[in-house]
């Protein structure tokens, strides 16, 4: 039965827990404790999982750190608090680097030998040694081993690495790893002297949080000739472009993918102008060149241009920074995936044009142009700088709610057309080829700008907007709903674009 310190107990613990300066600490949160402040003295070992009441296992914590706990360590509750600020200052944009740093893994150099199909690396205080086997498809050798984790970091170099870390993932597999074995091991290359972590990067780090000072590790390693150690990183970028995608892997999250792929393009873009006659310099023929002499099916040749021209239209955007790099992250308003599914597909064109690169017909820059033009003015009417994340226990003040309920995801999927037919109908796009390529034009006109922005002004500021909370949100929540709400609510195109009911 668990049973109540008694008050020389308590002393025994505070006398144990004081600092050497003399304050009082909260063992979760570190924060120093005040004569004002609720405690409770609590397990270090969960007493509901046979953790000892003895006072070694006792310490002091502030009482609303307390209240997560659950069944869980005093460490894990910790660990989890440090995490969570952690993410919170970074904006969510974690990488491993981050991790280590957090459990201060300091990394060692180490110098590597090989010799009759083994290799040797050594940091000066620790050897170990592994046989080499060889990729008959990559065309390189690679080991498998148990690696110290301080040799390893990051693979960053030109995004083969770039996803960041999700912390509810993390987290269950933190959990997971400590009482099951790691099945698959991670990847790296061996780059030189230096051990880059490119894929397991959510294993390796939860390895790192359960204090494992070695990792099950798969290396590639990396020819010493440029030209060899540049195909490796192409085939390995897009090896793990396809697993995470394709081959229903873990996905990446889809600005990742964005990412990765117009790196990619960029270097495959290269070749394909330095190759090929300056009069096939078209996306068409990029994508068959893509599809014949690099051997991509045409699915994938041309979600790389797609990649490439959605990249390039969000960068710089007004709406750039309301984008979450995660597909999950709740701190931000936009998601990739969500404007994958409304804004770009209403704006950008995205098959392949057949106007040579630079010509007066290639309008890739005016459409990026375009599209900036176009992202202003939602910024300013959809009143997005207003948002904010809804938080337990938070009251949200009117304007918050309002962009808010803009931004939810059923209405963007449900006002997403609005702003396809308020293009037709500014642009005056008539044919069904000026529909399809609604921004890919010269430079939309100030006239035409002022159209937009009258539509847009009607669009969000209807008064289903404004509304008392409760029906609108709760029909907001419901996929099905959303068409019925707007019109319902008279909020419809017709409206939209022409001041009509």
């Amino acid at each position: 039965m668990k049973r109540q310190l008694t008050d020389s107990e308590k002393f025994s613990v505070r006398q144990q827990q004081l600092e050497p300066d003399g304050s009082l600490r909260c063992f979760i949160s570190g924060e120093v404790i005040s004569a004002n402040d609720e405690v409770e003295y609590d397990h270090i070992q969960p007493f509901s999982k046979d953790g000892d009441t003895a006072i070694a296992n006792i310490r002091i914590v502030l009482k609303h750190h307390n209240r997560r706990k659950s069944n869980q360590s005093l460490y894990d509750v910790r660990d989890n608090l440090r995490l969570e600020r952690l993410f919170e200052s970074k904006k969510n944009h974690i990488k491993l680097q981050d991790i280590l740093d957090l459990k201060d893994v300091k990394r060692r150099n180490t110098h590597c030998t090989t010799t009759d199909g083994v290799i040797t690396i050594d940091d000066g205080t620790l050897k170990r040694t592994f046989t080499l086997l060889s990729d008959s498809i990559l065309h390189v050798n690679y080991f498998y081993g148990r690696v110290p984790i301080s040799w390893l970091e990051n693979d960053d170099q030109e995004g083969l690495q770039p996803r960041v870390i999700d912390y509810k993932r993390l987290i269950n597999i933190r959990d997971h790893l400590k009482i099951h074995p790691q099945l698959a091991p991670s990847i790296a290359r061996l780059l030189g002297n230096r051990l880059k972590l490119f894929d397991g990067q959510h294993k390796l780090a939860a390895q790192v949080l359960n204090n494992n000072t070695e990792a099950d590790i798969k290396v590639y390693v990396s020819p010493d000739d440029p030209a060899s150690a540049k195909r490796l990183f192409d085939d390995l970028m897009i090896t793990n472009l396809e697993a995470h995608s394709k081959l229903k892997q873990v996905p990446f999250y889809t600005s990742t993918l964005l990412d990765r792929l117009s790196v990619i393009y960029r270097e495959l873009l290269d070749e394909f102008i330095s190759t090929k006659a300056p009069e096939s310099h078209t996306e068409e023929h990029f994508v068959h060149f893509l599809t014949v002499t690099k051997q991509y099916s045409k699915t994938a040749a041309k979600d790389m241009l797609r990649g490439a021209i959605k990249t390039a239209a969000l960068a710089g955007s007004a709406l750039e920074q309301y984008v979450a790099e995660a597909s999950k992250d709740a701190s931000y308003p936009i998601t990739i995936d969500l404007l994958e599914k409304t804004i770009f597909p209403a704006t950008l064109y995205l098959d392949p044009a057949t106007a040579k690169f630079t010509s007066d017909q290639d309008y890739r820059n005016a459409e990026t142009q375009n599209f900036a033009e176009i992202a202003k003015l939602i910024v300013a009417e959809t009143m997005i700088a207003n948002w904010a994340q809804n938080i337990k226990g938070k009251t949200l003040t009117h304007e918050q709610l309002k962009a808010r309920r803009i931004w939810h995801k059923g209405a963007v999927l449900t006002w997403a057309p609005y702003l396809k037919s308020i293009l037709y109908f500014a642009l005056q796009a008539m044919t069904s080829e000026e529909r399809e390529r609604l921004l890919y034009r010269k430079p939309i006109s100030d006239h035409q700008k002022a159209i937009i922005q009258k539509c847009l002004n009607r669009l969000f500021s209807h008064p289903l907007w404004d509304e008392p909370e409760g029906e609108v949100d709760s029909l907001l929540v419901s996929a099905r709903k959303q068409d019925d709400l707007f019109s319902k609510k008279g909020l419809t195109e017709k409206y939209v674009i022409y001041g009509e009911a």
